[in-house]
């Protein structure tokens, strides 16, 4: 087999995987809908008092109601964010954005020229997370995430202008960048 050859058919291994991966995690969630915590949403439903259009307009609100800080991660990490990180880090960046509109969280951009804060597909991000989603039944196909730092993300579930927690991840690993 050539090396051409030997690409095209690892390509489409990993499509095909992606595709199966997408099947399972559709089979166990409601036909039609969402699942975030122990609420199904319909995906159609409109939500009172928002207008979809306007959502950049809205201040940010956030809820730190259910996070997910049981266990630790495969990588070794625990899920649970200590008191330092939640008081020295965590929270004075909420403090500072619950003053913003979701417009202007939009806006900053890195070096690079990614935004800083930005919805990512779940697909996108590692199995393991994506599995934990299902487990602790606060899957949706989109995820939000806020940068802290240079590797520090805080991940949740952004409902019209409200950010729910979800995670700490001080080690970047949720959504890994760098080859291992």
């Amino acid at each position: 087999m050539s090396k051409r050859e030997a690409r095209i058919a690892r390509d489409l291994a990993a499509k095909l995987k992606e595709q199966e991966k997408s099947v399972r995690l559709r089979e166990r969630l409601p036909i039609g809908g969402i699942r975030l915590g122990a609420d199904v949403v319909d995906e159609k439903q409109v939500r009172t008092g928002a207008d979809p259009g306007s959502v950049f307009s809205l201040q940010m609100t956030w809820a730190c109601e259910k996070p997910d800080r049981e266990h630790s991660w495969s990588w070794g990490v625990a899920r649970d964010w200590s008191a330092s990180d939640w008081e020295g880090l965590i929270l004075p960046k909420l403090t500072e954005w619950e003053k913003l509109t979701w417009g202007e969280i939009d806006r900053p951009s890195s070096d690079s020229g990614h935004k800083m804060h930005h919805n990512m597909d779940t697909t996108e991000i590692c199995d393991e997370a994506q599995s934990r989603m299902v487990e602790i039944e606060r899957y949706a196909d989109v995820i939000f995430r806020f940068r802290l730092g240079n590797k520090r993300r805080l991940w949740g579930h952004r409902i019209v202008n409200k950010f729910e927690i979800l995670w700490f991840d001080p080690t970047h690993q949720i959504y890994p960048t760098e080859p291992d």
